[in-house]
């Protein structure tokens, strides 16, 4: 199993990247209208933007700072490239599918 994590400049692209790679499909069926995983496709999780917790002073607590970009995870059998737009965040991934640790996630 291969487990991609992304990062793209909106959710909007993000969305129509995973479907031009065959991961998913918009699919209307009696008026409601779903994402479906196709292909080697197990999950695809949108995480949304990620909060950079770096700097985070408990005593002074501030509005929170986000990495700029919106991300998504996604589990598949196939063998995707996302190029540039794959990340490797190993330990400070902020989501890990069960049974897959956080830093196994990610390439060596």
């Amino acid at each position: 199993m291969n487990i991609y994590k992304t990062n793209f400049t909106t959710e909007e692209v993000g969305k129509e990247t995973l479907i031009a790679k065959g991961v998913w499909q918009e699919v209307t069926e009696e008026g409601v209208t779903s994402m479906q995983y196709i292909n080697g496709t197990q999950a695809v999780v949108n995480i949304g933007k990620v909060e950079d917790t770096r700097n985070i002073d408990p005593e002074n607590p501030e509005p929170p700072i986000y990495y700029d970009g919106w991300a998504y995870d996604i589990m598949s059998s196939d063998t995707l490239d996302f190029g540039s737009d794959e990340v490797f965040p190993a330990d400070t991934s902020v989501h890990s599918f069960m049974g897959y640790p956080r830093n196994a996630e990610v390439p060596v």
